[in-house]
């Protein structure tokens, strides 16, 4: 197909209101197909941490908030080795370029990502970027190798409680 080379593979997360909840996240590729569907992710951010950082509203637009909603350019892909302490091994490192995302960089906010980190077990918050488990940032970064990404998070009002779930 011509074209296709430049277009980027697209990650939308979706991620509720109340990130206490985790959301989902699907890749599509440079063709418009969706490759991966409904991966667990989360958006929360460690209140505890936020707190101490002041931020106890866990405030999306200010640091060690919650993930903020809107368009990221990714800064680059990076694999790290040994693995890194708290990103993993393998992260997409981001930069907001509208939304709530952009009004956040715009206040200094850096260091967001979709990383994974804490097994396969349970979604751990973050200090305000997108996790995902283990197995599923390994193949979210075997699909898109060192191909152009975008990713766009969006925040949904009425998103179903699911009982049993995690908060």
């Amino acid at each position: 197909m011509a074209g296709m080379k430049n277009e980027p593979f697209r990650i939308f997360a979706y991620l509720p209101d109340d990130r206490r909840l985790p959301g989902f996240l699907c890749v599509f590729d440079p063709a418009g197909a969706k490759r991966l569907y409904d991966i667990p992710c989360r958006g929360k951010a460690d209140s505890s941490q936020a707190a101490r950082q002041g931020n106890t509203s866990r405030d999306a637009t200010r640091p060690y908030g919650d993930t903020p909603a809107g368009l990221y350019r990714p800064s680059r892909i990076t694999r790290f080795a040994p693995s890194h302490k708290t990103l993993g091994p393998t992260a997409i490192l981001l930069e907001g370029q509208t939304g709530d995302a952009l009004k956040a960089a715009q206040r200094g906010r850096t260091g967001l990502a979709v990383h994974g980190n804490r097994g396969n077990d349970r979604l751990m918050a973050t200090y305000g970027c997108l996790r995902l488990f283990d197995r599923d940032i390994a193949l979210l970064a075997k699909l898109i190798g060192e191909a152009a990404v975008v990713v766009e998070v969006f925040s949904v009002t009425d998103w179903p409680k699911i009982k049993g779930q995690d908060s």
